[in-house]
């Protein structure tokens, strides 16, 4: 199933769930405003958010209201690092097509946060994927340099990706990259937020409860997870206990 086909599957699910949610997510709203004036970047399973979050914006909802999601699907952590986007994916901000870099100097965001690497896939190139990393947040303290970089873990996948793509030990080395994304975001001054280990199962694949493709996508149980770990990392940088 392709970006658009799977993209339009989470709409038709989103239409059909969580017809209460705005009733349930007051003293969440208040909470999740820790990210108003916030850049979300990402590829498919950000725009899959992104479409959760305007499906509960129409339902009567102000969750993550504040924050400016810039998504592509396909798009790889090596692309999202380039400064020059002649030749490569690219993200697009008011219809037009820019770098990572400039798009956040353009917005001037307090805090930007990413997820990308599903797409390089940065568990069989560690090192590159790292130093790609690296490269994103030395690069955004020149473009933008009052702006708080966090990155996301990368998200999990299922036991069936796995076995598909013949990559046995492949979510063991998504767990491995997570580390050493931690590690690098602790020694280079930007934020690294937890989302997977929320998102696994017992046998510490995807949950395919939370899987909307039976791979690597997220269904809005997933995303419900998400937002969960979004909650959670506010809470513990404003102090406000949950209640």
């Amino acid at each position: 199933m392709n970006c658009l086909k799977r993209t339009a599957a989470l709409l038709l699910v989103l239409a059909c769930v969580f017809t209460g949610a705005a009733a349930e997510t007051t003293e969440q709203e208040e909470v999740l405003r820790f990210y108003d004036g916030s850049v979300f970047f990402g590829d498919s399973i950000t725009a899959s958010l992104q479409a959760y979050i305007s499906y509960l914006h129409k339902h009567g909802s102000n969750i993550l209201s504040g924050v400016t999601f810039v998504s592509t699907n396909s798009i790889t952590l090596y692309e999202g690092s380039r400064t020059s986007v002649g030749s490569v994916r690219r993200f697009y901000y008011r219809g037009i097509p820019n770098s990572l870099y400039a798009i956040t100097k353009i917005i001037k965001p307090e805090k930007v946060f990413i997820l990308l690497g599903m797409n390089d896939p940065v568990g069989i190139k560690i090192d590159k994927a790292i130093g790609w990393v690296e490269e994103m947040i030395s690069t955004l303290a020149v473009y933008s340099p009052g702006t708080q970089v966090c990155f996301f873990s990368e998200t999990p996948v299922t036991l069936q990706y796995c076995t598909e793509k013949d990559r046995p030990e492949y979510q063991n080395q998504v767990d491995e990259y997570n580390r050493r994304l931690r590690e690098t975001c602790e020694n280079n001054g930007a934020e690294y937020i937890e989302i997977a280990e929320a998102m696994k199962g017992e046998d510490n694949y995807l949950n395919p409860d939370y899987a909307s493709d039976r791979m690597c996508h997220l269904n809005p149980e997933g995303l419900k997870a998400w937002i969960r770990c979004l909650e959670e990392y506010a809470r513990s940088r404003t102090g406000k206990p949950e209640e």
